[in-house]
Order: structure tokens, then C-alpha cells, then sequence
């Protein structure tokens, strides 16, 4: 009886502790939001990077492209990084100039370090570095 007792009271603390591990997974963290997605798929206003650096072993912020904007243009906030096998996952864009002032607009990706590491562990630091698959929708400046 006392066994019965214990398993009534522990299961919901397990379901608990199981809920809050789900929603700390890459897949959802690095989640796409669907209007990113969308704007994905049209192809005319995706721009690929110049650069792509996946080095999480460095530690925080070591995993990022760089994009240069076409003039006239204007970078979202997402980056989309699509990985075979898995859904897209997503970055954020923050603005990058070398040299304190650029002439060229250009932008960093960041990528999470945590969701770059959990996909190596499934070997698929070459799609990582790939920068066919890392993309940054821009918009035309009205």
C-alpha cells in the first residue's frame, strides 16, 4: 500500500521535472517562428553568408556568420539554419562593422552554442558549417 502511495505522490513531480526538460531542448529553444519560415521560402530575398564559424568549443558566441546586406536592403532579426534530417532552427541577427564604421552593411548570425553542440553529438558539424544553410531574409528599404 505504502509503495502505491509513493508512486501516486512522485508522479506528478517526474511529470513535472519531464515537462521542464521538454521545453529546454534545442528543438524548442532554437525554434523557428513560422513567419520566418515563411519568408524563407521565398528565395528572392534570401542572402547567404559571406562567412560561417562553428567553433562552440571556443565557448559562448563562438558559433555565428557573417552576411553582407545588398544596398538598399535591411537585415530581419532571424537567421535560419537548416540542418538535414531536423527541423530549421533559428539565430539572431546583431549588427557588425570590423572597424568601428563600415561602409558595407553586414551582419552577424548568432547561433546558440548549446543547440550547436547537441547537433554535433549527432554528427552534423559539416551541415553547421555549410553556408548553404545558414540564410538571412532582407527586406527592401521603402
Amino acid at each position: 500500500m505504502s509503495l502505491v502511495l509513493a508512486v501516486l505522490l512522485c508522479l506528478p513531480l517526474g511529470l513535472l521535472i519531464a515537462k521542464k526538460l521538454q521545453a529546454r531542448t534545442p528543438g524548442v529553444v532554437s525554434a523557428c517562428p513560422e513567419q520566418a519560415l515563411e519568408q524563407i521560402a521565398n528565395s528572392a530575398n534570401v542572402v547567404y553568408p559571406e562567412k560561417v564559424v562553428v567553433e562552440p568549443w571556443q565557448g559562448r558566441h563562438n558559433v555565428f556568420a557573417t552576411f553582407k546586406v545588398p544596398d538598399g536592403y535591411k537585415a530581419t532579426d532571424i537567421v535560419v539554419v537548416t540542418v538535414a534530417g531536423s527541423h530549421p532552427y533559428c539565430g539572431i541577427v546583431m549588427p557588425y562593422s570590423p572597424s568601428g564604421t563600415s561602409i558595407d552593411q553586414r551582419v552577424f548570425g548568432w547561433f546558440r552554442t548549446r543547440t550547436a553542440l547537441w547537433l554535433m553529438t549527432k554528427g552534423q558539424l559539416s551541415q553547421l558549417e555549410q553556408p548553404t544553410n545558414w540564410k538571412l531574409v532582407v527586406i527592401k528599404n521603402s
